[in-house]
């Protein structure tokens, strides 16, 4: 009889040990979750950065017809910018941002842009590339002041 109470007693004390392990890990894991989601909350709640990225002439992928594309690009940026970043188009600063920009847009057909929704996809792709270029800050808008193709 002793060693059914025994063996009783070390499953239960198992099973605690399991809910113990289990209940420190789920409050780990929620912690760091959080921790995460404030530190981007923090990014996206400070004040927004324009920057200026200046006019673009791009040669479009159009192969049967020479085509280009006339653009003026503004980056709208929550949280810590370099300050010549949002100075002017030319800075050497603002480098990586046009070359990222420009390469995408080089390798889009005049079909690609001219449709409903291709201007947005194009936009979605440029904030997708300059997010890589900043640490501490995250691009929430691009804005074409003009856009012409021909």
């Amino acid at each position: 009889m002793v060693r059914r109470n025994d063996g009783k007693i070390a499953i239960i004390i198992v099973i605690v040990v399991l809910l113990l392990v289990c209940s420190i890990a789920g409050v780990a894991v929620l912690k760091t979750k959080g921790h995460a989601k404030a530190s981007k909350d923090k990014v996206a709640e400070g004040p927004a950065t324009m920057i200026t990225i200046g006019e673009l002439i791009v040669n479009l992928a159009d192969t049967n017809e020479i085509r280009y594309a006339k653009t003026n690009v503004v980056l709208e940026v929550h949280g810590k910018v370099e300050p010549s970043g949002g100075e002017g188009g030319d800075s050497a600063a603002n480098a990586p941002l046009r070359d990222a920009i420009i390469t995408i847009m080089s390798g889009k057909r005049f079909a690609e842009l001219i449709r409903p929704g291709g201007k947005e996809a194009l936009k979605a792709q440029i904030m997708a590339a300059c997010h890589k270029r900043f640490k501490d800050a995250r691009v929430t808008n691009v804005y074409f002041n003009e856009f012409a193709m021909q």
